[in-house]
């Protein structure tokens, strides 16, 4: 511990200090929290940084991936399904306040409960924001930084503020992936394998140079 205190100098020491202090602290946080959830199912997985605002109202399905910085405003409930992928700093709000004819301003005490579902295999991209009362359907992409104010159909992809429908995953694929067991999450790849980066090859005939200087091509490609 000295040795690495001298390494390190005063002032980062007790900076490293501060920072294994602070993410021990969320790790409780996120350990306490994990308690109370009214389901989490096996395998599924919550990253630093997340917030729950009622954990006793969010149900998470096995496998199911939660990464930092996501807060999950869930009041009014979050069902979150299997095998969902839910990306960094996405916020999901399950509940408003009254403001039509409230007894005060901006709002008064009244809340509407507005549960949120996320049904299997979706998968939702960095940022995006999730309004109360919404479904999410089975095997649908939200697009990062997506503002979805409707439901979302099975296997669609929408994207945009509001999110707007650009296309569908094919339903053939989708289903022969599904019977066949061909599941993907975060942690399984943490656990049996890494992903396997491609470039296209339109990409890398338009930015070799830069691809090279990233060392991300190599000069015989």
């Amino acid at each position: 511990m000295y040795f690495i205190r001298k390494l390190l100098g005063g002032r980062r020491w007790y900076q490293a200090l501060a920072f294994a202090y602070d993410e021990y602290q969320r790790h409780q946080d996120r350990t306490e929290k994990s308690k109370f959830l009214a389901y989490r199912g096996e395998n599924s997985t919550i990253f630093p940084r997340v917030g729950i605002t009622h954990p006793s109202r969010v149900r998470i399905g096995k496998w199911s991936t939660i990464q930092s910085d996501t807060l999950l405003a869930s009041m009014g409930g979050i069902y979150i399904g299997d095998y969902v992928g839910i990306g960094y700093g996405t916020t999901i709000i399950s509940f408003t306040h009254n403001y039509r004819n409230s007894k005060s301003i901006p709002y008064d005490d009244k809340v509407f409960l507005q549960p949120v579902i996320i049904r299997d295999f979706a998968w939702i991209g960095w940022n995006a924001r999730i309004m109360p009362g919404i479904e999410i359907g089975e095997g649908s992409i939200v697009s990062m930084g997506a503002v979805v104010t409707k439901d979302v159909p099975s296997r669609a992809i929408v994207l945009g503020n509001p999110a707007q429908e650009i296309g569908y995953r094919s339903e053939k694929h989708f289903e022969n992936c599904k019977s066949g067991g061909h599941y993907n999450s975060v942690r399984i790849l943490e656990e049996f394998g890494q992903f396997k980066e491609s470039i296209p090859l339109m990409v890398k005939r338009k930015y070799a140079a830069e691809l090279k200087e990233l060392g991300l091509l190599k000069e015989e490609e």
